[in-house]
């Protein structure tokens, strides 16, 4: 709604959740980066997470830490780990984030057992 400066990101954006990256191999999540990209130029004033707490507010941050958040699974992910170092490694980065199975599910099926 551009008039109010308002987006609705639905899947594009999280905010306070972990991240469903499972699906993001061969090229997905830098298409994901991108699109966070296009709805940065909108210039929202508002922005509301598809997945979100509850209890955070719908502001505009979200597009910066959702691309946090893919730049640092892109990272770990090429560094090869285990499914359980890189798990135990983004619990560290993101303890305060709800929600850890995607997480997991992401490791295993991107990484292996």
């Amino acid at each position: 709604m551009p008039s109010i400066g308002l987006v609705v990101a639905g899947d594009a954006l999280y905010n306070g959740v972990h991240q469903y990256f499972l699906e993001g191999g061969d090229g997905g999540l830098q298409e994901w980066l991108e699109a966070i990209d296009r709805v940065e130029e909108l210039e929202p004033r508002a922005v509301i997470a598809g997945h979100k707490n509850k209890d955070l507010p719908d502001d505009p941050a979200i597009l910066d830490q959702t691309r946090q958040y893919l730049r640092d699974v892109i990272r770990l992910l090429d560094e090869k780990p285990t499914a359980r170092e890189f798990f135990d490694e983004m619990m560290e980065l993101y303890p305060d984030r709800l929600n850890p199975g995607p997480v997991w599910y992401g490791a295993v099926g991107l990484l292996g057992e």
